[in-house]
């Protein structure tokens, strides 16, 4: 009896030990995915609008994302010689000195829209901000540097930016604002045009501008609402100021009235109640400049910069909140004096993430989007942006963080996620310190929801870690950082920061190390600690600093698919909505089960693009498309695997009749040079100047339908994440065997005999395939297996010793599954990953080691 007591006595110490050193210095991020208290909002892309300015030639942006036009309707600045003049060319509104009016002149306004409209990008807001030249006609210039307090000085004629005086000629102002509105319902029709926003001026409390006072500014906002409402009463209107308690230089700079450039925002909000005025949407500014401390404090954003708005009595519930210029940057003026730096280094992915949770913890106050610059063709979201990508659409849950970190300025933080349908959840945590930018020791963290699936329920997770070492500019500097240039910060853009040699061999750089995800593993539900129906899932991490980790959990029934032939077919108006536009000059519709692409006169090589695909080009001979042509040209122009939008030498043209008949085409794909390797996108692209092309099918048939039988099968506790099918010859499958809780994959059997997992198959006859799962010892102590001894086990500085006459391999796993490390015979050190338990496969047999 007594010896029983001892050993229950021994027990509760080792695991009050175990249990405080896992806790001390621990955070804990979790959520209740059971409680409608916890249930928030969807999860949205706030990243989704780009900012252009005067764009001429069309978007330009990347696909996918909508776009705020900038100074669309004049009033800008050239430069000619080094002197800033007017530019007239695109002002829709002249003054006609002669007659004492003014001129509309729509055209240049309007061919400028057409390339947008036409375009792959919609359109989310224009900016009415810079007036046209016209409406400085009526002012009386003053000297520079004085002040009458009555007129504008000689140097705010033309500012950096083109024209920032309000109109002298309201009225004028008014019924131009009025007559544009007219002739863009006229030209896109009042629905297209109402899903549009006008925004009334930029950055207002910034001299360059807005040179005009606060109630110049007010009333200006409030005759162009008027105007623009007067002709579209539900046209959506709002404005862009700085932020709250903004105050331009300290007050240093007045204004032609002798007042200081400083917030309009209490101004607005009062007038816009007195006068019942709806602001729909309010738009602010940020540049995080990652080397100042109170700017990068993203913890406090909301308090500082939204709370103002949306705590004012007067402030309007229904008005979204926007950040209409954003960019994360080392400086807002490089050392070879070009403007803004932008940051690279892992610094940004968290800055932009925190940002992101931001948006999302406070989307019912009606926080939107952020308009980041940089998103033109070709650019690519921040890794961690990418990953909340993933998750649009899910339903997030509140957070709840407890314990401390580590390092007691880390601010850890967690976003939740929830596929309803699937009983999928997403979890996706990060580390920041708004204190330093230093990189600290990495933070234990333990990871815990509760759900409604029943205690001892298989989930299937993996994870994905991003830190500095996964960052490419990072590890390219490690022994690269003689090419950052003198003046500049290593933290920003290689293709400003870098020599010209040294950006070359950037580009020319593989990252050693790009974060991915681990292989998938399995745990099982646990009871709830608070006796709630339902179940708990824990599990424990390290981050480091200016990291993130994003985990997914995955049902059985969402993980498991049935291997069948791979088949690349559209022919329905839901797959067809995967192929999308990537050049101006074309829209494109799906519906009906057809794809209809139509082209203008403004085309410039018009493109059709279908990307993500996963296709082995060897196993594809022809290309079939059923196609009616009613174009100008009777051909079409097709490339696979080439990046961008270049047009490039290579491309396959082949004849479409353009009778507008419908017609079976087969294409030859065999002895194409580009046709290689494995095919991740193809476009269709011509030069047709008008009409249109409708696609009824587009089918990759493959060279050899040979299909083979593949059986598999397992011993032992696991899952296969495919169940067995048919396959087409030659056709790839990445198999992976993922064991249970208490089991470890051993090897496969069968056709196919291998101990690496997963495993890459290529099917070229009837396979049977069976994946064994083995066991695990849970026995402490000595252990001997064939004659090999493994010593002391446990062991307080985590070398195991191995004892033997042969020098066996051996691998190492955490005790979820995960690699941890592996090799041949002599010693097991671990004593640079953290204590805990872990798993040892030896000679075909697995046992725990306790650290």
């Amino acid at each position: 009896m007594k010896k029983l007591f001892f050993l229950k006595f021994y027990v509760l110490i080792f695991l009050s030990l175990t249990v405080l050193n896992i806790c001390y210095g621990q955070v804990e991020l979790s959520t209740d995915f059971t409680s409608e208290s916890d249930e928030k909002l969807p999860i949205h892309n706030v990243w989704s609008t780009a900012n252009r300015i005067s764009p001429r030639y069309g978007s330009n942006i990347r696909p996918g994302l909508k776009m705020n036009i900038v100074r669309m309707i004049g009033g800008i600045k050239k430069t000619v010689n080094g002197v800033n003049q007017k530019d007239l060319d695109f002002d829709p509104c002249l003054y006609d000195s002669i007659n004492n009016q003014y001129v509309y002149r729509w055209d240049p306004l309007i061919e400028r829209l057409d390339k947008v409209v036409s375009s792959h990008t919609e359109i989310l807001q224009i900016a009415l901000d810079q007036p046209p030249w016209a409406f400085q006609h009526g002012y009386n210039f003053i000297p520079e540097g004085t002040r009458d307090n009555v007129n504008f000085r000689e140097d705010e004629k033309i500012s950096i930016y083109g024209n920032s005086l309000p109109p002298a000629d309201k009225e004028a102002y008014h019924e131009f604002i009025k007559a544009l509105m007219v002739k863009l319902v006229e030209t896109y029709g009042e629905e297209k045009v109402l899903s549009w926003r006008f925004r009334v001026g930029s950055e207002i409390e910034t001299p360059d501008h807005w040179f005009g006072t606060k109630q110049d500014f007010i009333e200006h906002f409030a005759n162009t609402e008027r105007a623009v409402r007067t002709v579209l009463p539900n046209a959506k209107v709002g404005l862009h100021t700085r932020n709250p308690g903004f105050l331009y230089k300290n007050g240093t700079i007045l204004n032609y009235k002798g007042e200081p450039y400083a917030s309009f925002i209490d101004g607005l909000i009062d007038y816009n109640d007195a006068n019942n005025i709806k602001c729909d949407f309010w738009g602010l500014s940020d540049y995080i400049v990652i080397g100042n401390g109170g700017l990068r404090d993203m913890n406090g954003k909301y308090a500082k910069n939204f709370a103002p708005l949306i705590n004012n009595p007067k402030w309007n519930p229904e008005t979204t909140i926007d950040i209409m210029e954003y960019k994360t940057v080392t400086t807002m003026n490089g050392a070879d004096d070009k403007g803004t730096v932008g940051c690279e280094t892992s610094h940004r992915e968290i800055v932009e993430l925190i940002f992101s949770n931001t948006f999302y913890k406070n989307k019912e106050k009606g926080l939107e989007f952020i308009y980041r610059w940089g998103n033109r063709t070709g650019s690519d979201n921040p890794d961690a942006i990418k990953e909340l990508d993933a998750m649009q659409g899910l339903l997030r849950y509140e957070t709840s963080i407890s314990g401390n970190p580590n390092t007691s300025t880390n601010e850890l933080d967690a976003i939740f996620a929830k596929n309803e349908s699937e009983e999928a959840y997403d979890v996706l945590i990060y580390n920041y310190n708004s204190s330093s930018l230093g990189y600290k020791a990495n933070e234990t963290v333990e990871v815990s929801f509760t759900t409604n699936l029943p205690v001892g329920t298989t989930l299937y997770y993996r994870s994905k870690s991003y830190g500095k070492e996964h960052n490419k500019l990072q590890n390219f500097l490690i022994n690269n950082s003689n090419y950052v240039m003198s003046g500049f910060d290593e933290k920003g853009a290689p293709d400003r920061t870098l020599t010209e040699e040294g950006y070359a061999a950037y580009l020319n750089y593989i990252n050693p190390n790009p974060h991915q995800f681990t292989a998938w593993q399995s745990l099982v539900t646990k009871e709830r600690n608070d006796g709630n129906p339902g179940s708990e899932v824990k599990i424990s991490t390290e981050i480091g600093s200016f990291a993130f980790e994003k985990f997914e959990f995955r049902p059985e029934a969402t993980f498991v698919k049935a291997i069948a032939p791979s088949s690349y077919v559209w022919s329905t108006t839901e797959n067809f909505s995967a192929w999308s536009a990537v050049k101006n000059g074309m829209t494109i519709n799906a519906e009906n089960d057809q794809l209809s692409v139509d082209f203008s006169s403004d085309a410039s090589w018009p493109m059709l693009a279908i990307t993500d695909l996963n296709m082995k080009a060897s196993l594809y001979g022809t290309l079939r498309i059923i196609v009616k042509n009613s174009t100008d040209k009777p051909d079409i122009q097709m490339l696979p695997n080439v990046p961008g939008s270049s047009f490039a030498s290579g491309r396959k043209k082949e004849t479409v009749p353009n009778d507008n008949q419908w017609h079976t085409i087969d294409f030859d794909l065999m002895n194409w040079g580009l046709w290689t390797g494995t095919i991740t996108e193809f476009k269709f692209y011509n030069n047709f100047s008008s009409g249109s092309i409708v696609f009824d099918k587009i089918e990759f048939v493959p060279i050899n339908a040979m299909t083979h039988t593949v059986t598999l099968s397992k011993e032992g506790q696991g899952l296969l994440n495919y169940s067995s099918g048919i396959a087409l010859n030659g056709q790839e499958l990445s198999l992976n065997a993922i064991a249970d809780e208490g089991w470890v994959f051993n090897r496969w059997e069968g056709d196919i005999s291998s101990t690496q997992n997963p495993i890459e198959l290529n099917v070229m006859s009837d396979m049977n395939i069976k994946a064994v799962f083995s066991g695990i010892d849970l026995s402490f102590g000595e252990q001997t297996f064939n004659k090999t001894k493994v010593y002391p086990n446990p062991s307080s500085v985590g070398i195991f010793k191995i004892d033997t006459q042969i020098s066996p391999d051996w691998v190492v796993y955490s005790i979820s599954g995960r690699k941890v490390m592996e090799g041949k015979g002599g010693a097991i050190d671990l004593s640079a990953h953290k204590r805990g338990m872990y798993i040892l496969k030896l000679n075909n047999t697995v046992t725990k080691l306790l650290y």
